[in-house]
């Protein structure tokens, strides 16, 4: 899960296109979803696992997005 933001609520290295939403359950559970509106990758400064692909994601891919799941 990503877990370092900005002032404004990113990730921690993404740039102002990119933006950042942390949904919460009333279980505890959590899930992180990321738009990306660059054409350049930007990396998570921690791994994640990524729900839209069922993969470990490492970065943001160019104009992409990611859900990824929270502790």
């Amino acid at each position: 899960m990503v877990k370092r933001f900005d002032s404004v609520g990113r990730p921690s290295g993404c740039r102002p296109a990119s933006k950042a939403v942390t949904r919460h359950t009333p279980d505890g559970r959590q899930w992180q979803v990321l738009l990306h509106h660059n054409p350049e990758a930007v990396p998570l400064p921690d791994p994640a696992h990524d729900l839209l692909t069922d993969a470990l994601a490492h970065e943001l891919p160019p104009d992409g997005c990611a859900v990824l799941r929270g502790h």
